[in-house]
């Protein structure tokens, strides 16, 4: 019994062409049984017959004429197969090459070598009409675009939607995540604005986050300013290719759709998305995530294991709801961990091919900053050593501030001026006394002289209650100084170094730091074990073992409240820590004390 194979096509994926598609499949299966052949596979598409390139069902026809699956080809009518004279002789000249026979069923007759001028014929006279179809129906988008009648979008374009009588419409909910989107645009990249997204509650129509592909696809899409704009691209029939139009013959509506931004926003997000994107083709050590982000850090940490760059997330604590910031890799936030190293069963909705993950480990921010405090202290021993003298230049210039116009002595002067005048009032007493002067002249004096003793007294008053401000100020540059010594400074030398860093590569067990001075990377610091699960806890662990030995009454609640845990959860971890021999508790119904023993293994 000879093997047959059909090859059915219709050029367009629209409803009335699909029943098209199915009634032809129907009668090719039909024809193979008439025949009496046997039907060993079949090749179904919607595609134009213009051209082969995207036709996947036809080039896996082409390929397999090459093998011995089958001696049939059976199609409708030659114009199936293609529109197009050189792809036809082609597939001819590997039907024959190959010992395969091509079946017509319209015509019902096989293709043989006599009718190669006819046939050559009719898929001259098919490509001539693709042509002019091809001419007519961009035409018919031409005209259409000009006079802006019916615009094309895609179905689930985001923010808009068609009412029932065809007109766009927004919805206000995708509309406000795209005013967020190019609010964060002018500061922030696609990648950190997915996250803000995710964050706080946007998502996509169906429900799922919105990835940085699609942020960045709809800052650039013009139609956020109720732009529409056609004729970008036009499909040329001779050389088969789409051909990207100059901007001189755009065709552009404003105001065509519904905007979310203005014109002027939606050009300066375009305008800040183009400098980053230069900014990172400019740099050639580190091609990826190097823009200046939000944060201090962003664009400055790698993944040592695969290359890709770490991202800020955050995330809060089931029970106190306290938010942890932390720094992951890329390929961990997009994959996960590799399934050797993941600490229990989880069953992933996307399958990943193996080592497509990352099992890097995560930077908490906080201790990630007081490693590289430490870090500064390293790579720069003065910068710690001076931490003193810069607190007391500090404080002597705020004192120098204001010590101007000192108080004390500012009120000796106002008394000796006081005590002057009284001594005036008093000979001037002796005068009258003496009659040395008249009444009338010793009543205008006296006047003078106490105006003065009363003008300067009030001066003097004034200089108390700004000494009792000033004991007020001499607190204050003591909290200040306290302030100084505890952490302020450090902060500033840390804050400084960061700025200088290039690339923190990050290792299981290490950062390497490399900064602006030193192109190579410049000095390893170690990481402890808070940065990783069994070290923390392990250290969770000698905290609890801590916690019993200064208090051996101590309760699972306390300890629970101290760790910021649930209680169940530290019920587990002293059950690992009696397994192994390192805590016991002596009494019973929870009257009794916690004993530690020494001489354990704690780990």
């Amino acid at each position: 019994m000879l093997r047959a194979v059909i090859y059915c096509r219709c050029s367009t994926e629209e409803e009335a062409q699909q029943n098209a598609l199915q009634q032809q499949v129907t009668e090719s299966r039909q024809s193979v049984e008439q025949q009496g052949w046997f039907l060993v596979g079949e090749y179904i598409e919607a595609r134009s017959g213009t051209t082969t390139e995207k036709r996947g069902e036809y080039n896996r026809l082409f390929a397999d004429l090459t093998t011995d699956q089958f001696d049939i080809v059976q199609v409708k009518s030659q114009d199936r197969l293609m529109r197009n004279t050189k792809d036809w002789y082609l597939f001819i000249d590997r039907l024959v090459s190959n010992g395969k026979r091509l079946y017509l069923y319209l015509e019902h007759k096989f293709y043989s070598a006599d009718d190669a001028l006819i046939t050559g014929i009719k898929a001259i006279l098919a490509e001539e009409f693709s042509k002019e179809l091809s001419k007519k129906i961009n035409n018919a988008h031409h005209h259409r675009q000009k006079d802006g009648r019916n615009f094309l979008l895609p179905p689930l374009t985001f923010g808009l939607k068609k009412d029932e009588t065809g007109t766009f419409v927004p919805v206000e909910e995708e509309m406000e995540a795209i005013r967020v989107i190019f609010c964060l645009s002018r500061d922030m990249g696609c990648n950190s604005i997915a996250h803000y997204l995710e964050e706080n509650g946007f998502h996509d129509r169906n429900g799922k986050p919105i990835q940085a592909q699609a942020v960045r696809r709809i800052i650039r899409n013009p139609i956020r300013c109720g732009m529409v704009v056609q004729n970008r691209k036009h499909f040329d029939f001779q050389t088969k290719k789409t051909i990207i139009m100059p901007e001189s013959e755009w065709i552009v509506h404003r105001n065509a759709v519904p905007a979310a931004v203005s014109e002027e926003e939606w050009r300066e997000a375009n305008a800040a998305v183009d400098r980053r994107a230069s900014s990172s083709k400019a740099n050639e050590l580190y091609p990826q995530g190097i823009h200046s982000g939000r944060y201090q850090l962003s664009g400055k940490i790698r993944c040592g294991i695969c290359k890709s760059p770490y991202y800020r997330t955050r995330r809060r604590t089931y029970k106190d709801k306290k938010t942890i910031i932390e720094w992951k890799c890329q390929r961990y936030l997009q994959y996960g961990r590799n399934e050797k190293d993941k600490k229990r069963d989880s069953v992933r909705t996307v399958k990943i091919s193996p080592g497509s993950g990352c099992d890097n480990v995560h930077l908490n921010e906080e201790q990630l900053y007081q490693v590289l405090e430490k870090a500064a202290g390293q790579y720069d021993q003065d910068s710690v050593a001076d931490d003193q003298a810069i607190v007391n230049r500090a404080i002597a210039l705020i004192e120098e501030v204001l010590s101007q116009g000192n108080s004390a002595s500012e009120g000796k002067r106002l008394q000796r001026s006081i005590d002057k005048y009284e001594q005036q009032r008093r000979k001037l007493l002796d005068k009258l006394l003496a009659e040395v002067i008249s009444d009338s002249d010793y009543r205008k004096r006296n006047q003078e002289l106490t105006d003065k003793i009363n003008e300067w007294t009030k001066k003097k008053e004034a200089i108390q209650d700004s000494q009792e401000a000033q004991a007020l100020v001499e607190q204050r540059l003591q909290w200040i100084r306290k302030r100084l010594e505890t952490n302020l400074v450090k902060q500033v030398t840390v804050a400084d170094m960061v700025e200088s860093i290039t690339q923190i590569e990050v290792y299981r067990t290490k950062l390497v730091i490399t900064l602006q001075s030193d192109p190579v990377p410049g000095f390893e610091v170690a990481l402890n074990k808070e940065f990783f699960y069994e070290g923390r806890k392990e250290a969770e662990r000698e905290r609890i073992v801590q916690y019993m030995k200064e208090n051996p009454h101590i309760t699972a609640k306390m300890i629970a409240q101290k760790e910021q845990v649930s209680v169940s959860a530290i019920h587990a971890r002293i059950r690992q820590l009696k397994q192994k021999g390192v805590l016991s508790f002596v009494g019973r119904g929870g009257h009794g004390e916690w004993v530690v023993h020494e001489g354990s293994d704690d780990g």
